[in-house]
């Protein structure tokens, strides 16, 4: 499912959140935080150090384009196959609240916050249907840099 340039832009623009042209380490905890905490400091870290051209501890857009490149290839797809049908437990390539608590779980090491939970799940399910299809899960950008942290 690649991302065409508007959908980069638009993502990078969540990220940045004072339009500095900068995504901060703060800032990247920040998204993170919002769904969840699903990454340690130290793999945030990892994240913006693996693009980090310029070794200013930040990432511009041309760093974040980079990084949303190497999310696209087959690798990062089977990855996030393989991580989506990890989770949905049933088979029904769907995955339910309780499925999305128990995947989320496992990432975090422990149970998530019903706040957590919700922000996840307003995130993931795009038509609102109440279920996270694998099409909404893999366009989502930060499942995609999961497929990063799982190496």
């Amino acid at each position: 499912m690649p991302m065409d340039e508007a959908t980069i832009k638009a993502t990078f623009s969540k990220f940045d959140k004072d339009n500095n042209g900068l995504i901060t380490y703060d800032e990247l905890e920040e998204v993170f935080a919002g769904i969840g905490g699903f990454a340690s400091k130290a793999e945030l870290r990892s994240i913006i150090a693996s693009v980090d051209e310029d070794n200013d501890g930040c990432i511009n857009f041309q760093e974040f384009l980079a990084l949303s490149m190497k999310l696209q290839n087959d690798k990062t797809e089977q990855s996030l196959q393989a991580l989506f049908t990890g989770m949905d437990a049933d088979g029904d390539r769907f995955l339910t609240r309780d499925e999305l608590k128990h995947g989320m779980t496992k990432f975090l090491g422990k149970e998530p916050t019903e706040a957590q939970l919700e922000s996840a799940l307003v995130t993931l399910d795009v038509n609102k249907d109440g279920k996270v299809s694998y099409a909404e899960f893999a366009s989502n950008f930060l499942c995609r840099l999961h497929t990063i942290l799982d190496k």
